[in-house]
């Protein structure tokens, strides 16, 4: 199993890039030890991304993290499954082609819970939202393992 050569900067590049998001995404609490400001750039970056609720998000070092659990999720896990994105197309069955039933199996799931929630029929937590938004940052990935590797027999 190679990059394919064609997408192998690009590869590199959306790596790098989601990788600053999830860490921009844990908030001014990781990156200062003063002073918080609530205008923190990392605020700013997830501001048309994320609702940034107070009660629907996790504190690092005491401080609000710049996203709610269900994004930190996303953003973590995005990280995760974009890293192991070698690995599972080395070992993922080219005749098989479930990524995208996993998509949108997530975002049912997502769906579901939001208007659960919305209707009173149960109240999510945080770590509900952390647990479904991860699905959710998990699948999207595993849709792109063609397009950046090829296995050579």
């Amino acid at each position: 199993m190679v990059i394919k050569a064609q997408n192998r900067m690009l590869y590199f590049a959306v790596l790098a890039g989601i990788l600053f998001l999830f860490l921009a995404a844990l908030g001014p609490g990781i990156f200062s030890s003063g002073e918080i400001r609530v205008n923190s750039w990392q605020y700013r970056v997830f501001d048309v991304l994320c609702h940034q609720d107070p009660e629907r998000s996790f504190t690092f070092s005491g401080v609000q993290m710049a996203v709610c659990s269900r994004c930190l999720g996303i953003y973590g896990f995005l990280a995760i499954s974009w890293t192991g994105l070698p690995l599972y197309a080395y070992f993922k069955n080219s005749s098989n082609n479930r990524e995208l039933v996993w998509l949108i199996i997530a975002i049912l799931l997502n769906l579901t819970d939001l208007i659960g929630n919305y209707f009173e029929i149960w109240t999510n937590t945080h770590t509900s939202r952390l647990i479904l938004g991860s699905l959710f940052g998990f699948s999207i990935p595993l849709i792109l393992a063609n397009e950046f590797f090829n296995l050579k027999k």
